[in-house]
């Protein structure tokens, strides 16, 4: 893959959205979560740089959307939905050496030059999914204050800023 698909991973996330009849903010994903069959748990020993990864147990074949107990809520769930932006737009995530498990979490964290277009891709499918270009008009028309929006879409500052730069021109039509 050489070109990221930004607005492919965009519209998956309102496809999410569509589906689980998700129309104003916040969004909560664990319903969406839970829903698609993964259980969420909490880890305390990732390495700080490992926000969140969907692991299998190879005993029961249950599936664990983790996030870094050790971060700030806004930060796991940005990363939760990084993570499973991975997965609905069928990402090889095979990052890792060795093979990663619940009890086996990763020591370091390297990317390819491929894998560098699946984390475009995920960010931009997290971006729209906590905060949607729609929704994001309708509260940008009531405030301008970040942190008012932040607060609004259960996501940090720098999420917001984001989201606010990247449409920047469709928020002053």
């Amino acid at each position: 893959m050489e070109k990221a698909r930004v607005g492919y991973a965009r519209q998956m996330a309102r496809k999410v959205l569509r589906d689980f009849g998700i129309s104003e903010p916040p969004i909560d994903i664990m319903p969406v979560i839970v829903q698609k069959g993964y259980e969420y748990i909490e880890v305390d020993n990732f390495l700080d740089d490992v926000d969140a990864l969907f692991l299998r147990n190879e005993n029961d074949g249950k599936v664990y959307a983790a996030v870094n107990a050790n971060h700030h809520v806004n930060r796991q769930r940005f990363s939760l939905a990084h993570e499973f932006g991975h997965i609905l737009l069928n990402h090889d995530l095979n990052y890792y050496r060795p093979y990663i498990t619940i009890d086996n979490p990763p020591t370091e964290k390297v990317h390819t030059a491929a894998e560098s277009c699946f984390e475009t891709e995920a960010n931009n499918f997290a971006g729209e999914l906590l905060v949607p270009l729609d929704m994001l008009k309708k509260e940008f028309n009531k405030t301008r204050d970040l942190k008012a929006l932040s607060k609004t879409f259960w996501v940090s500052q720098q999420v917001i800023s984001i989201a606010v730069s990247t449409h920047m021109t469709s928020l002053f039509k």
